[in-house]
């Protein structure tokens, strides 16, 4: 391992540590703590209780701002304009007061029909952005999961979440194209996109505009992976079964509420045996071709 590919790369293994609690082999950590002796995560943006990264919401605990991130040029997407979470219907006063703050122009809803009817999002009125309905549904998948829900094991809920992911990237071309297009058509740029937890819809939605944006893939995952830090999968199952009224062991259902690498690696995955590079998904599959991709990168970078 050279000394330069190290000071590239070893600052995103101990980030990846830091939010996954996964740790790393000590031949990769040691010379990134002989480099930087008297830094620690905590010092930087990687941090996920960054005072810019995460907002303080009572009731929407997955609420950040993805922003900050350097790009692989050189560049920083800014903050304060691109934001993510998960469903909006129980925001208190003083939350939505919080997000009035923000002054959202754009919010992308991924739920589906019925998730956006039974739980009707409470987003502040002045200034009132404007919504986009994408709905993406788990259709099948999740009628495959009534009919075998006696028989349901954790494992056989991780491959549903993985096979979940690489639908996104590849059966949902309508709702991301929209996206992109919505966020193209703002005045400002300032855009939240949301799903009912703020994982999966959502997490995969953030990790193709940050890749648009020119964010390395590592990075992407650790944004990803920060869900870790801000959302209790525990008390998600009730809620989780009910709506979807799945009759299935808590321990089974709980990898639909948690986040792992292979989840959103799946949809990379996906890209990646279908098109040469991420440019080409974007411009062929969703329609960013190099005109919108300068202009995403001249909105949100710095």
């Amino acid at each position: 391992m050279s000394v330069s590919w190290q000071r590239a790369f070893i600052p995103l293994i101990l980030r990846a540590e830091y939010a996954t609690g996964v740790n790393y082999p000590a031949c990769l950590r040691t010379p990134w703590q002989a480099f930087n002796t008297d830094r620690t995560l905590k010092d930087d943006i990687y941090d996920h209780e960054h005072p810019a990264r995460r907002l303080s919401l009572d009731r929407c605990p997955n609420f950040r701002d993805f922003g900050g991130y350097a790009t692989e040029a050189g560049r920083e997407v800014k903050w304060g304009f691109l934001f993510r979470s998960g469903q909006l219907s129980d925001l208190t006063d003083a939350d939505q007061e919080r997000v009035a703050e923000l002054e959202l122009e754009l919010v992308c809803d991924f739920r589906h029909a019925t998730e956006q009817d039974l739980e009707r999002s409470r987003l502040p009125k002045n200034p009132a952005p404007r919504v986009a309905l994408l709905c993406i549904s788990p259709g099948n998948l999740i009628d495959s999961l009534e009919q075998n829900a006696g028989t349901i094991t954790r494992a056989d809920m991780f491959n549903f979440m993985v096979s979940i992911n690489r639908s996104l990237a590849l059966g949902q071309r309508e709702q991301y194209a929209s996206m992109f297009k919505h966020m193209l058509e703002t005045g400002t740029g300032k855009t939240l996109v949301h799903c009912a937890v703020g994982k999966d819809r959502t997490g995969f939605a953030a990790a193709i505009i940050l890749l648009a944006l020119g964010v390395s893939r590592e990075t992407v995952l650790f944004d990803y992976m920060l869900t870790r830090h801000y959302l209790l999968p525990e008390r998600e199952v009730d809620r989780l079964s009910q709506k979807y009224g799945l009759n299935i062991e808590a321990n089974s259902i709980l990898p639909m509420l948690e986040v792992y690498p292979e989840y959103l690696q799946a949809a990379l995955g996906a890209i990646d045996e279908h098109y040469p590079n991420m440019e080409v998904y974007l411009d062929q599959h969703l329609g960013v071709d190099e005109t919108a991709l300068a202009e995403l990168r001249g909105r949100y970078l710095a």
